[in-house]
């Protein structure tokens, strides 16, 4: 079974991740391929993904890709799901440039099937309206404030 951890990518992905595996002696590394807090989607550089695919190639390293951090599917906000299927599209694309993405054809024609057939959801569930006015029970929606 493959042992390892996330490695740092800062300064290039066969710098930085390939330096982490041959400290550790992990036999697996998860990198990210852009920013895990933000949504700009990072285009790589083609030399260090050459690099370390063949590093990782030559080590007998198997290679993960971590999603980005803010990814939700299920967000009620559609910029945000929009996002979500973007940077996961991105990170299916980067993953098998270095290696990673086994299942790259298929994930990808999933997302994208769940965009083309279910445009109604995309948010996936209504977002929750604020309450006003009184409650059904002739209470304020509002809940007191505490020590009052």
């Amino acid at each position: 079974m493959p042992t390892g951890g996330h490695a740092p990518a800062a300064g290039g992905l066969a710098k930085a991740a390939l330096k982490y595996v041959e400290q550790t002696g992990a036999t697996a590394v998860q990198v990210y391929v852009s920013n895990p807090r933000g949504w700009a989607l990072a285009a790589g550089d083609p030399k260090q993904d050459d690099a370390f695919l063949a590093g990782c190639a030559e080590l007998g390293v198997a290679p993960y890709i971590h999603a980005s951090l803010l990814v939700n599917l299920g967000s009620p906000t559609a910029a945000t799901v929009e996002r979500s299927v973007a940077t996961l599209e991105h990170a299916l694309r980067r993953g098998k440039i270095i290696g990673a993405a086994q299942g790259h054809a298929t994930d990808i024609a999933l997302l994208r099937s769940l965009r083309r057939n279910f445009p109604e959801v995309a948010p996936i569930k209504p977002p929750r309206k604020a309450a006003s006015g009184p409650s059904p029970r002739g209470r304020s929606a509002r809940r007191p404030r505490r020590g009052a």
